[in-house]
């Protein structure tokens, strides 16, 4: 949604960038907010969001905030909003501005050892910089930011409450600071007091989560609680996949169904080889010795055994590999027939 040049809105929009930039805590600020797209319905509730986070931190996270924007690629106002939600991720070393004084740190809380003998002798300022090399970060006005735990959002929500008029912006999965912080700004006592009135991916490379359940109706419980489960499955290979093939296989349409499936994922199997390992994987579970498989394969039609047993298993092909179900209720009738004899 884009407003008209005259909309009130856009009055509030230049209004939050130029108190944004006044703020003397955050003297970078100009830099990021300078190619900000007023007419923009989106950029417009991104800033409000932004200006009501900073006005509540406190000077250790304002200072916090100004040297990890320095930190990272900025691309636009959600990268913004994700770094100031994200604050937890960051080291912060106050008082710490240049190579040398970074070098010195290093040296005074041991991080790098040196003993008393050879201090007064090492070079602080090439210290400094060859960590700051090795590890990043940036110099802000009070201290050195450096990124130190993961940031890994799934969906960005618009959340409302009956109680205010205008909404709150969060990227899930939450923490409590922030739910905290969500519960105070909208003027409720509990999370469940909340509704979602939009949610979207966060990252543009996560939008095969768009072929999930509808995005519409979750509560944000159910929404958070799927944000932190999605990242969990991230950390192990080929479980994300798991997931997905799983919700295509059970023909998943809604959030409560897709929180059902990512807690009973082992129950599912996803297969990654053709017919034939296939017809392997089976013999093995059968109970049959590898050394038994490698002598009878050669005596045995071990593709069209794959392609047999697979119907048995009702094994279902999906865009993200084949998914059998070990136990629990049956996959649903598929609504139009797949052809397991074209898996290869």
């Amino acid at each position: 949604m884009r407003y008209g040049p005259d909309d009130p809105k856009v009055q509030e929009t230049l209004t939050i960038i130029r108190q944004l930039n006044a703020n003397p805590s955050l003297p970078n600020m100009k830099k990021y907010l300078q190619n900000v797209d007023i007419l923009d319905a989106d950029a417009h509730e991104t800033l409000q969001q932004i200006f009501e986070d900073v006005s509540t931190m406190t000077e250790e996270e304002l200072d916090i905030f100004a040297a990890a924007l320095d930190a990272e690629s900025i691309n636009g106002l959600d990268d913004m909003l994700l770094i100031e939600q994200s604050l937890d991720a960051y080291t912060f070393w106050p008082d710490v501005t240049t190579d040398k004084e970074l070098g010195a740190y290093l040296v005074e809380s041991r991080y790098v050892w040196a003993s008393p003998d050879i201090a007064p002798y090492v070079d602080y300022a090439m210290l400094g910089a060859s960590y700051y090399a090795a590890h990043g970060g940036a110099y802000g006005p009070k201290g050195y930011a450096q990124r130190t735990g993961v940031i890994d959002p799934v969906f960005k929500a618009v959340i409302r409450s009956n109680d205010t008029e205008e909404p709150a912006i969060a990227f899930l999965p939450l923490h409590a600071r922030q739910v905290g912080k969500i519960t105070g700004q909208l003027s409720v006592r509990e999370v469940s007091e909340t509704y979602i009135e939009e949610l979207r991916c966060a990252k543009s490379e996560r939008q095969e989560l768009e072929q999930m359940p509808s995005m519409e109706g979750p509560s944000l419980q159910e929404a958070n609680s799927l944000a932190h489960k999605l990242n969990a499955m991230r950390k192990t290979d080929g479980e994300y996949l798991k997931f997905l093939a799983a919700l295509e296989a059970e023909q998943i349409s809604t959030f409560a169904g897709a929180l059902a499936v990512a807690d009973d994922l082992d129950s599912y199997t996803r297969f990654t080889g053709d017919l034939e390992d296939y017809g392997r994987d089976v013999l093995s579970r059968m109970g049959t010795p590898q050394q038994a498989i490698d002598s009878i394969e050669g005596y045995m039609d071990m593709e069209d055994f794959g392609r047999v047993m697979m119907a048995e298993d009702d094994v279902r092909k999906t865009q993200y590999g084949l998914i059998r179900k070990d136990w629990g209720d049956d996959f649903p009738r598929q609504r139009q027939a797949l052809e397991i004899g074209g898996i290869t």
